[in-house]
């Protein structure tokens, strides 16, 4: 089944998770406001099932995470966007699970309920919302 992708519905399958005292890079980065971003490490893209990665566009990505630019331990480059604007459009959301995203025909952005569930399986668990990231760069 798919799910509408906002933010209340997309925290109650993949709740944010922040560390706490040890820095740990996300496994998963999300934007939610107008131009809505999707990044995974790359790492849970090696484990998820190649079904969802099938003809599925994705675009280099780095962040910064650090408090100055020459702080070298937070910086990462093995990120990939996920181009959401190339899923395809359906009259009815109650279609076949077979794109990880889907717009209605209002051109409202759906997530798919198997492709959460592998997001997990593939070990997806530090997710953030948004950035505090004073060099963040997606």
């Amino acid at each position: 089944m798919y799910i509408k992708f906002n933010k209340n519905n997309i925290s109650a399958t993949l709740p944010e998770k922040r560390p706490k005292m040890i820095f740990s890079n996300p496994d998963l980065f999300i934007v939610f406001n107008e131009q809505v971003r999707f990044v995974l490490w790359e790492d849970i893209l090696d484990k998820i099932d190649e079904k969802w990665l099938k003809n599925m566009d994705l675009w280099e990505s780095n962040f910064d995470f650090g408090n100055n630019e020459d702080d070298y331990d937070r910086q990462f480059d093995n990120y990939k966007t996920i181009e959401l604007l190339q899923f395809p459009e359906y009259e009815s959301i109650d279609t076949p699970e077979t794109s990880a995203f889907i717009y209605d025909k209002n051109r409202v952005l759906y997530i798919s309920e198997k492709f959460i569930s592998d997001l997990k399986k593939a070990g997806c668990v530090d997710i953030w919302y948004d950035t505090t990231a004073p060099y963040g760069r997606y």
